[in-house]
């Protein structure tokens, strides 16, 4: 097709998986991640930081004239009580999860023309958050209802915005989570022990090449949808968050993924 494809945090996980699924279909995909790589598609700078992202969007709008897909992959996660978690940590994670994500829209807006499409990982969490990760969940929040803003927003200029929200899945992205295991007697050992009941199920989990179909199938149909869920599962659980009362679900959740003393 020999679309222009911008993937950030495209050199691992789903993001790598999503540049080859690219990359087969006779796309040129441009990956922005920290790490340094020798390859003239890749571009090393963290979209954390508004200049530097900016600059290399820009680098990139000069040398191939636009951006026919931007997908907003760059993120890491964090687990810790939030009583406990330091500002610094907080930041870091709202920094590169949503900052992130908006610096790297607002440089790519101007090389994007009808037809383009600005794809947002989001995540499960957004939906349904569970215990010991508000932090990251709430700033998935976030970058899900900017997806949504910015679908309104857009439409007039022809670009979509999707959002997607994955499960868990079978990467380095759970072993490379912050975990933030300070606690006190009040919390006891249920931050430990949901951490590990939440690491035991790394096997079960989708792979990311799995991922990544699911989401270039969903992402090129001709009529998106504002988000998509991955994982059946998932979806499952989506459609009970709806019939269900609020209070009897978080209970439910807090059952399951509260950890135990």
């Amino acid at each position: 097709m020999n679309r222009i494809v911008v993937i950030t945090g495209g050199t691992s996980g789903i993001g790598l998986e999503l540049k080859n699924l690219y990359s087969q279909s006779g796309d040129t995909v441009l990956t922005i991640s920290t790490r340094q790589l020798d390859d003239p598609l890749h571009y090393s700078c963290s979209v954390s930081d508004e200049k530097n992202i900016k600059d290399v969007i820009n680098q990139i709008g000069a040398k191939y004239g636009q951006i026919d897909v931007l997908i907003n992959n760059a993120g890491f996660g964090m687990s810790g009580i939030c009583e406990f978690l330091t500002s610094d940590k907080i930041k870091d994670v709202t920094e590169v999860n949503y900052y992130g994500t908006i610096y790297t829209i607002q440089g790519a807006i101007k090389y994007m023309k009808k037809g383009s499409k600005i794809i947002n990982i989001s995540s499960a969490m957004a939906l349904f958050p569970v215990p010991f990760r508000g932090i990251y969940a709430s700033v998935k929040s976030a970058v899900l209802t900017l997806s949504f803003e910015l679908r309104m927003e857009l439409k007039s200029l022809g670009i979509d915005v999707i959002a997607i929200c994955p499960g868990d899945i079978k990467t380095n992205f759970t072993k490379n989570r912050i975990k933030d295991f300070v606690t006190n007697e009040r919390y006891g050992n249920r931050l430990e022990s949901a951490t590990l009941k939440s690491d035991s199920r790394e096997e079960k989990r989708m792979s990311a090449e799995k991922c990544a179909k699911s989401i270039y199938k969903k992402i090129n149909h001709k009529k998106s949808k504002p988000f998509y869920i991955i994982g059946t599962k998932y979806k499952i659980l989506y459609f009970i968050t709806k019939i269900t009362p609020k209070s009897w679900l978080l209970g439910i959740t807090n059952k399951l993924y509260g950890g135990k003393n």
